[in-house]
């Protein structure tokens, strides 16, 4: 299949697309800037130059698609960029007939209350961070039809390789002696390894997948205890150190309310379109996941 890519040159793109370009797909990648063409290239991808506020740079290439996975993030204007992005592909994928699949993240699902919940989990608190995606969300799971299908795939805390929320807690405690979280750590998160996320994002791509697919892996974990196997893993001997609720908000607003939500989610409809992580828990992969940060990002 063809595949028009948006965030193309960012830590899940990346990933995605070398997945999809494995598996014998094409792919055609937005970026906003050309000095990221080479890097895309070498991935086997087709750049095309675009802003995701301007789709009139790149609808047509939306249209030409047989699926378009939206997996940018406007971090200077995350909502207006996400509408600008989601209404031309809502209308690209329509005239064309292609797959839409979009990305949102677990924070929409909000606290959970120490249940577990599946793709059906209500939406109906979300962390204000994020509560845009809320209604981006249903918009795209009403869209859905027949010779149109349209997805929404809702990762969990995101690891693995250069990026992700855990690799702040190897930085510190490679360079601190002691992994930093935010909060008192009893919350958990349900966390995934960016190279089984875009495993997930090709099978929903492949089986015409419809609906909510949660990308999880299999154990929900103590944020405690993923900074401990963090810090365990960078040497600093299990040491954390928790930065209080407050202090975090000053320095990163409502983000910080977010990393204590308490998160306990499973992905069964990602299981039965064939789906297993090579990753069932945090804990049981940080070693791998902490060689991988470093050999990208951490050796400087």
């Amino acid at each position: 299949m063809q595949v028009f890519v948006t965030g193309g040159t960012g830590y899940i793109g990346k990933t995605l697309i070398s997945e999809l370009m494995d598996a014998g797909h094409g792919v055609v990648a937005l970026t906003r800037s050309t000095d990221k063409a080479p890097m895309l290239e070498s991935l086997g991808a087709i750049p095309l130059e675009g802003n995701l506020h301007q789709p009139g740079t790149w609808r047509r290439a939306a249209a030409e698609a047989d699926a378009a996975i939206h997996a940018a993030f406007d971090y200077g204007a995350p909502e207006q960029g996400d509408r600008a992005a989601l209404d031309a592909l809502l209308e690209a994928t329509a005239e064309g007939g292609g797959h839409l699949i979009y990305t949102s993240g677990c924070w929409v699902v909000g606290d959970t209350g120490g249940e577990v919940v599946g793709d059906d989990a209500p939406t109906d608190r979300p962390a204000e961070i994020v509560r845009w995606r809320v209604p981006h969300e249903r918009e795209v799971v009403g869209a859905s039809r027949e010779d149109r299908p349209a997805a929404v795939v809702r990762p969990g805390i995101v690891y693995g390789r250069e990026g992700g929320l855990v690799a702040r807690m190897f930085e510190t405690a490679r360079d601190t002696g002691a992994a930093e979280f935010v909060g008192g750590g009893f919350n958990h998160w349900s966390l995934v390894h960016v190279d089984d996320l875009a495993r997930l994002y090709r099978i929903v791509l492949e089986e015409g997948a419809e609906g909510i697919v949660q990308a999880v892996d299999g154990e929900p974990t103590r944020v405690a205890d993923v900074a401990g196997s963090a810090s365990l893993a960078a040497g600093a001997g299990g040491e954390t150190r928790p930065v209080p609720l407050e202090d975090a908000g000053a320095r990163i607003g409502a983000m910080a309310d977010a990393l204590c939500l308490d998160q306990r989610l499973s992905a069964p409809k990602a299981r039965e379109l064939g789906w297993e992580p090579e990753r069932e828990s945090f804990t049981e992969a940080v070693y791998d996941a902490y060689a991988e940060w470093e050999a990208a990002a951490g050796g400087e």
